[in-house]
């Protein structure tokens, strides 16, 4: 059966189409094991760094984008983040995994409006109880005292929103095929398991499950330190011209180095300038 000249300029574009990918996908390979190597050297160093336990040196890594504030402690030990942080971040990791096990690594589509609603809400939540805590720092009338335990439990829900947000913006600015008839979240019982998560991380503090706490510190640490990473993988990303073209997630290899080494980078100005600024009298710590 004979082609038409229009089903054979198809051909030949799907062709052309195919090896720019197999060159592309060819030419990404060298950047998976930098990234992979940059990554256990990272995770190497701070276990083998000399001098500090590795509890500590997960607070100072962090020091410069963590307020390390309202602390609270576990087992006798004091978590690397603090109560709110905690909340957040640990409910963002937790929920992104979450959602990748859900399938929804595709996923393009809002939540129901209602859904929507309840996450804006706890973002909300989370503000009120944020503004009161600052309002009694700073010695002004505010609406109840304070405690951890409501820090890490509106955190939660902040961190749960984040996740959310997080996956639709990562699915919708790079994967070629965004499934634009899933969404990120479903209905009221994904939203519930999410939240259970987060409460369960909750329960565990103030139960003070001391065989948690490495658990909760890895999660938690993890999960401040890898929002900063996606959002640097994002951005760049987006500058490389990889928008809307991404398959597989080893596609992102190359940003995804780049965006590793920049957090990297980041997280040690930033803890510097903090802990220099402490030295000099011109921060509380």
């Amino acid at each position: 059966m004979e082609r038409t000249s229009e089903e054979i300029i198809e051909l030949a574009r799907r062709e052309i189409a195919a090896r720019k990918e197999r060159e592309r996908s060819g030419r990404e390979v060298p950047w998976r094991f930098a990234f992979v190597g940059l990554l256990g050297a990272i995770l190497v160093g701070m276990l083998l760094w000399p001098g500090a336990p590795l509890h500590w040196k997960m607070y100072a890594a962090v020091h410069g984008v963590c307020a390390q504030v309202h602390n609270v402690a576990l087992g006798g030990e004091q978590l690397p983040l603090c109560a709110r942080n905690t909340g957040i971040y640990s409910g963002f990791l937790l929920t992104f995994i979450y959602l990748v096990l859900l399938g929804r690594e595709r996923a393009a589509k809002l939540p129901p409006p209602a859904i929507v609603v309840a996450l804006a809400a706890l973002v909300a939540i989370m503000a009120v109880d944020g503004f009161n805590s600052l309002f009694v720092d700073l010695f002004l009338p505010h609406l109840y005292t304070p405690r951890n335990e409501l820090r890490t439990l509106t955190g939660i829900g902040m961190g749960t929103t984040m996740a959310v947000a997080i996956m639709l913006v990562l699915n919708l600015s790079l994967r070629r095929d965004p499934d634009m008839e899933q969404r990120v979240i479903g209905n009221w019982r994904e939203l519930g398991g999410a939240l259970l998560l987060g409460l369960l991380v909750h329960a565990a503090i103030y139960g003070n499950v001391a065989i948690t706490y490495w658990p909760i510190a890895i999660v938690a640490w993890t999960g401040i330190v890898g929002i900063l990473f996606l959002v640097n993988l994002l951005i760049v990303a987006l500058v490389m011209n990889y928008e809307g073209r991404v398959v597989r997630v080893v596609e992102l290899a190359r940003p995804a180095t780049i965006a590793l080494a920049l957090t990297g980078i980041m997280l040690g100005v930033m803890a510097w300038g903090r802990f220099w600024l402490e030295a000099q009298g011109l921060m509380v710590s």
